[in-house]
This record gives C-alpha cells, structure tokens and sequence, in this order.
C-alpha cells in the first residue's frame, strides 16, 4: 500500500522524510507515484510482463542493478510474504534474475553470481520482466485460493466505482478504504 511503501520512497515518515515546495508539487509527485503504481498493477492484471524503468550509464547502457535492490528492498518490506515464494522448489526461480543483479556487486564474493556479459544481461532483465509477471501471477493465485467462493462471485471485474466502506474488491476481506481504496487500481 502506498501509505507504507511511500516511507520507503521518500524516506521517512510525511514531513520527516521530503519536502516539497508546495502543496501542488506534493500532489504532482505523489499522483505520479500512483499512476506509474496503476500502470504497473493494470499490466501484471493483464497478464502482460512489466517493462521496470532501469537507469542508464553515461553510455546508454541500462544495467537494473538499481531496480533489482528496489525490488528486494520492497521485498524485505514483507519479509514472511516472500520468504514463502522464496523457498517455494516450483515457483522461486522467478527471481533468480533479480537476485542476480541484486548481488552482482555483492562484497561477499560467495554471493555474486557469474560475471554477466552484456548479451546475458539483456537475457537477465528480460527474465526479470517475465519473473515479475510470474511472481505476481503466484501471490494473485493465493489470494484467489483464500477468497471465499462466495466474496469472489459477487465481485465484477468491471466494477469502475467501489464504495470506501465496501469490501475491497481485491478479496482481501477488509473495507476498500483500509486496503486498496489509497490507489485504487480497480
């Protein structure tokens, strides 16, 4: 949810942690944030593999070392939720690729992977976008399995306005407004 991985982004908690000029550029960033939040969620809806932003070098080379500690930063956000995906034999290699950028430069050298070429690398975050896809394609499959059938049936996929007091339509049980009622991506 964006009230918690916003502390992550800026750093802190509200005033703590950015500020911003005004509160017009308060709202442009963080409206923004959901809208590329939005765009991310309605692909992986989609089925669709995500295409991360990756910064490049001065030489136009795009590396997602960056993007991959992102990740794993938001992953240690829910640690228990990923450590289950994580020793999971069937559905973990997902994120081999991610892992790999994330301790390619590792001070452990046990942990760094295999020097990656720059050929490999293009196949590594390419693997990155469909290993994303796969790992939201997992926990959606849970979520699914912890839905009652009853909950799951009266929700319509093409529900455009839900209530704040309604169920969340995301079948997480809880009202919309304490769930995904933030940034809604329904």
């Amino acid at each position: 949810m964006p009230s918690e991985y916003n502390r992550e982004v800026f750093g802190g908690e509200g005033s703590e942690a950015c500020e911003f000029t005004s509160l017009d550029e308060a709202k442009e960033i963080l409206g923004l944030l959901t809208r590329h939040w939005n765009a991310i969620a309605e692909t992986l809806l989609k089925g669709e593999a995500y295409a991360p932003l990756l910064l490049e070098d001065e030489n136009g080379v795009a590396y997602g070392n960056d993007w991959a500690r992102g990740f794993m930063r938001g992953m240690h956000m829910r640690h228990d939720g990923w450590a289950e995906l994580v020793n999971n034999e069937k559905h973990s290699g997902c994120l081999i690729s991610m892992m790999m950028l994330y301790h390619e430069h590792d001070e452990d050298e046990k942990m760094r992977p295999k020097p990656i070429n720059p050929d490999k690398r293009e196949d590594v975050i390419l693997q990155m976008a469909a290993g994303l896809l796969r790992a939201y394609q997992y926990f959606r499959s849970l979520r699914t399995e912890h839905t009652p059938a009853t909950f799951q049936s009266k929700v319509r996929p093409t529900a455009r306005k839900v209530g704040r007091n309604n169920l969340c339509p995301c079948g997480s049980g809880k009202k919309y407004k304490k769930c995904c009622g933030g940034a809604s991506i329904h």
